[in-house]
């Protein structure tokens, strides 16, 4: 814009901030700016065009004129110069003497007094000047050419002399310029208007999809155009991304359906036994009805902290990370433990140290090691190692496995296995969904991968430097 007239760039600003804060709609403003681009276009394009034919206009004005004074040259070499010089490709044409006395002219100029004062250099051919109030051409700027004539009775000086184009050249040029300007000035507007408007018809279609999907069809998706642009890009990317709300949709309305489930067990046999024995109050056993009562309460509790443990999970959460070593907080969390039902043996390498929440990664790992130790035969083994820029914590138990088709449903809310269920009648079921979400809240993942004998499940984390 450094480049732009003053006033220009003055306005070029205004216009850009207009179009910026305007309401008008895309189109319209693509549309407005190929305007206004086309227009500048056309106007530099017009006054290079009337320049370069204003410079080629002079130059053969100018050609005409030192044409004019060499045939003069020619004639009147040595030779003595008439009163009337009769040349028509230039009608106004004087011979002067150095003195300055007119010796002889054109039939237009007879009369006339000298019109041009410049005297040429001698080493120079010719030389010229643009005049204006030349004698015999009033109001009129004239090219003037001067030539030294070596005469008879002397050296003249040859002027000639023709009316300077316009800088418009012409009216006929002027008028092809706006007529050609205003043509493609329309086929740029036109040509604008609807390519941006077909380039735009996907993201209207796109929008009609997506305002479908706002009224309550989650299971809605945009059209994904045939063109693979950028529209097509962000048509796909939308479709994931409904794909994965309403994968989060149904996951959420089965958590909810399956916890109300498992909330609502407990506490419709509680009211059972409470409406049973207020029926007969001498014959219940008061103190036998309140250890029943106090394990549905207990169980409640634990399915209510273990929802609320997986709604607090963030994987964005990182401000109280800290950088650990792994084989100390498994040792540290170890030590706190009562002695189980099977012992807890340990392979733990010093030095692989991750950034990780200590709370979080302890539940993850009295989960790993409390569900070990339900499904052990003999003893469970807790390991810490490094593989390839990864800390790898795997907690085994010698037990009974778990089958490859049922690696992954484990992991699935409110989900037990049979054999779960007669080892610990009160789990709820989220343990091993708890253990994953912590995972993925470290950057991490947890699977159960194949071992020789038992279950092994595995932590892998990001190594801190």
């Amino acid at each position: 814009m450094e480049h732009l007239h003053p006033r220009a760039a003055r306005f070029a600003p205004w216009v850009a901030e207009h179009l910026r804060r305007s309401h008008w709609s895309v189109r319209a403003r693509m549309t407005m700016l190929a305007a206004v681009v086309a227009t500048v276009l056309c106007v530099i394009t017009s006054v290079l065009i009337l320049d370069h034919r204003h410079e080629e206009t002079t130059a053969r004005r100018l050609g005409r004129l030192y044409a004019a004074n060499l045939e003069l040259a020619h004639r009147f070499a040595h030779r003595d110069a008439p009163e009337v010089i009769d040349l028509e490709n230039v009608p106004a044409m004087q011979l002067a003497a150095v003195a300055g006395q007119v010796v002889s002219a054109s039939p237009r100029m007879r009369g006339q007094p000298r019109m041009a004062t410049f005297v040429p250099p001698r080493r120079s051919a010719a030389t010229d000047r643009l005049l204006c109030d030349v004698p015999g051409f009033p109001h009129r700027c004239v090219l003037v050419a001067a030539m030294w004539v070596p005469a008879a009775g002397g050296d003249l000086i040859a002027y000639s002399a023709l009316p300077a184009p316009p800088w418009y050249v012409s009216e006929a040029l002027v008028a092809e310029l706006a007529a050609g300007s205003a043509i493609l000035l329309i086929v740029m507007i036109v040509g604008t208007y609807w390519i941006v408007g077909r380039t735009l018809r996907p993201v209207e279609l796109i929008t009609a999809a997506l305002a479908g999907v706002a009224a309550g069809d989650p299971g809605h998706r945009v059209p994904v155009p045939a063109h693979h642009d950028e529209i097509r890009y962000l048509a796909t990317v939308v479709n994931d991304t409904l794909e994965q709300q309403e994968s989060a949709l149904r996951r959420e309305r089965r958590f909810a359906a399956e916890a109300s489930h498992d909330l609502r067990t407990p506490i419709a046999g509680a009211r059972l036994r409470l409406e049973e024995a207020l029926m007969d109050p001498a014959a219940v056993d008061w103190p036998s009805l309140a250890k029943d009562l106090l394990n549905d309460v207990e169980r409640q509790q634990a399915i209510a902290e273990d929802i609320l443990t997986l709604a607090r999970l963030d994987p964005e959460r990182s401000s109280q990370r800290e950088r650990t070593d792994l084989a100390d907080l498994v040792r540290s969390e170890l030590r706190r433990r009562l002695p189980g039902r099977v012992p807890v043996h340990t392979d733990l390498r010093p030095g692989v140290f991750v950034e990780c929440e200590r709370v979080l990664l302890g539940r993850l790992l009295t989960n790993l090691v409390d569900n070990a130790q339900r499904h052990a035969a003999t003893a469970v083994t807790v390991a810490v190692r490094a593989e390839d820029g990864t800390a790898v914590l795997a907690v085994m138990d010698d037990g009974a496995g778990i089958a490859p088709e049922h690696r992954e449903i484990v992991f699935e809310r409110f989900a037990r296995l049979p054999e779960s269920r007669a080892l610990d009648p009160k789990g709820t079921g989220l343990g091993l969904p708890i253990c994953r979400e912590i995972a993925h809240a470290h950057q991490g993942s947890l699977t159960i991968e194949d071992s020789a004998q038992g279950a092994c499940l595995v932590l892998r984390m990001p190594r801190a430097g």
